[in-house]
């Protein structure tokens, strides 16, 4: 079955149809991925925020205790 819309040197030959399929398959699939992808990044970004909001907390609370402790050392040393 050679013809115009065969590629290959000996019979059996791939459709132009053959590769459009093939070529459509590799497409749907290559979306599939990047969905699961891009959900997975999504979820990495939501755990880092939560991670920098935990951080940024503790920050605020070492820097009022920090005050804290100096307001202590000078009312001691006076």
């Amino acid at each position: 079955m050679k013809g115009k819309n065969t590629i290959g040197t000996k019979g059996g030959g791939i459709t132009r149809k053959d590769l459009q399929s093939f070529k459509d398959e590799i497409i749907q699939q290559f979306h599939i991925i990047s969905e699961g992808l891009i959900d997975q990044i999504k979820l990495l970004a939501e755990g880092n925020s939560g991670i920098i909001q935990r951080l940024d907390r503790i920050e605020d609370a070492n820097k009022h205790e920090h005050l804290e402790t100096r307001a202590l050392m000078r009312i001691s040393s006076s």
